[in-house]
């Protein structure tokens, strides 16, 4: 049994990507054996000016725009009915591990964060709202799985991939009559941010959750939000954290108004420091967090925006 990798050069986090994929083959893949990594990219230049690398092999898979359509046909051709196949966390990657698995018949699992292959290939992701782990046995190959958000990252090793093999997409598949691509709004550097202020519905309004953006800007670091503060329109969705939005690893988290359900905690329990603002002091993250002030956070963040201003 071996084990692939597929990267998505078209992401603009590729090095991202790359980075939580070394580290979950480096964690769970040390005895297996290493096959290519597929590269999705526009050209063959994409590739060699990474100067950074998971694997020594790896075969590019080119096409001008991206279609999984297209990127599908491919892979389906290189396929190994017995082999795994580890896709990225970002939405491309859960599509394609498992429309890939479903084309080939296969077994397919997303936003996995554990692996085990002796004798069975099983493996491990959050469910229940990140309440519980769930182990999950995959009966067949080929195994496609994707990673969750917010894994852990390895320091990438230095050097370029020796490309086998180009394998050119071209054109849309048949069934596609036409296309348009619209790119979404950037979520401007909230998961590679060092500070983050993240909102919930506790701070009332939107004119609050733009009082915290500034303060965020002050600070050097981003706003973030909960689902319930991103439901109300107070800020942008893709500023959403947790299960399903961002996962973050900064250095300092404080939260205003949030009360810490598991969903949501996901998103910031890699953070170093975590600060918490809440009225209630019995709230779920005041317990979680390393300080914790039973507070209305507008006076607390006012004091912290005095200090970042002088």
């Amino acid at each position: 049994m071996r084990y692939h990798c597929i990267i998505d050069a078209y992401s603009e986090d590729i090095i991202r990507q790359m980075e939580e994929l070394y580290a979950f083959k480096t964690a769970f893949l040390q005895e297996a054996e290493e096959g290519v990594s597929y590269v999705l990219c526009r050209n063959r230049t994409v590739v060699e000016r990474l100067g950074r690398r998971i694997s020594g092999s790896a075969v590019a898979i080119i096409a001008e725009d991206y279609s999984p359509e297209s990127v599908l046909e491919a892979l389906g051709k290189e396929t190994d009915l017995e082999d795994i196949y580890i896709f990225g966390s970002g939405i491309c990657g859960t599509e394609l591990s498992v429309r890939l698995a479903a084309r080939m018949k296969g077994s397919s699992v997303a936003a996995v964060h554990g692996l085990e292959w002796k004798e069975h290939v099983t493996v491990k992701k959050m469910v229940y709202a990140s309440h519980m782990e769930g182990t999950f046995r995959m009966k067949k190959g080929p195994y496609c799985i994707s990673l969750a958000k917010g894994m852990d990252r390895q320091e990438l090793e230095h050097g370029t991939f020796h490309i086998m093999k180009e394998m050119q997409c071209t054109g849309l598949p048949e069934s596609v009559v036409s296309r348009k691509t619209t790119a979404n709004e950037a979520a401007g550097g909230l998961d590679e941010a060092k500070v983050v202020i993240a909102a919930g519905r506790g701070i009332r309004n939107k004119e609050n959750a733009d009082y915290l953006r500034e303060t965020a800007k002050a600070l050097g670091g981003e706003l973030g939000v909960s689902r319930s503060a991103a439901m109300n329109a107070w800020a942008p969705m893709n500023r959403m954290i947790g299960v399903s939005g961002a996962m973050l690893q900064p250095d300092i988290c404080i939260t205003a108004g949030v009360s810490g359900a598991a969903a949501f905690y996901a998103g910031i329990e890699k953070s170093k420091f975590i600060v918490a603002i809440n009225t209630d002091g019995q709230a779920p993250i005041m317990k979680k967090a390393d300080v914790a002030v039973a507070d209305d956070f507008v006076p607390v963040v006012k004091a912290l925006r005095e200090l970042a201003e002088r």
